[in-house]
Parts: structure tokens; C-alpha cells; sequence
């Protein structure tokens, strides 16, 4: 079976007879292909975005938490720092997810690593 896409991109000059389900193919693998570029567009920024860090003593002021709390985050996964030194630093973008509700996507793989002791 050969796709309107192919014909499309192979510039063939033919007359089609559609039915309504392959205008509907046709039309959800435009949609597909648009939102695949675009998530390629998202990453490409988000790589060259530069992460900015915050020291314990800011996110606790931020979050309006104690160490104690921090620490229970670290070890459930919800809120890993990053040792820098022997300075824990925390992503701001991960403090942003927290402060909307959201659980922070680098966590798991944080974890699946096996980074946390």
C-alpha cells in the first residue's frame, strides 16, 4: 500500500479517490510529525539552556523547609541534590517542579543509577 505521504514526497502528479479513513491517517500523521518536530525543537533549546544550582540554605528559604525535610526528599526521590564539594546544591528547575506540584523527571533516573546512598 503506498502512503499519500510517499506520493507526496516522490512529487507523483495523480488524481486519489480518499475515503474519510485515510484523510483521517493522513491528517493524525501530519499531527505527529508537527509534534515530533516540535518535541526535537523543545530538546534542542533545553540543551542549551544552562541549569542554574541553589545552596541548602536558599532552597530552605524558598521552600519554606528545614534540613530535615530536604533530607527525607533526597531519600524518597522527590528532591536530589547534587554534591558539589561537600556543598549539596539543588536545580532550580527541580525547586520549580516542586513548587507547582509536579515530581522531578531527572529524579528517577537519579535513582535507577544508583547515585543515592
Amino acid at each position: 500500500m503506498i502512503s499519500i505521504n510517499s506520493l507526496i514526497e516522490h512529487g507523483a502528479n495523480v488524481r486519489l479517490e480518499l475515503s474519510p479513513t485515510d484523510l483521517k491517517m493522513f491528517a493524525e500523521s501530519i499531527v505527529e510529525q508537527t509534534i515530533m518536530a516540535h518535541r526535537r525543537e523543545l530538546e534542542s533549546v533545553k540543551e542549551t539552556e544552562e541549569e542554574t544550582y541553589l545552596d541548602t540554605k536558599q532552597v530552605r528559604k524558598l521552600l519554606n523547609v528545614c534540613d530535615g525535610t530536604l533530607n527525607t526528599w533526597a531519600k524518597r526521590g522527590y528532591l536530589v541534590p547534587v554534591k558539589v564539594g561537600m556543598r549539596n546544591m539543588y536545580a532550580l528547575s527541580d525547586i520549580n517542579r516542586i513548587r507547582t506540584g509536579n515530581r522531578c523527571e531527572s529524579v528517577a533516573s537519579y535513582c535507577r543509577k544508583g547515585g543515592r546512598k
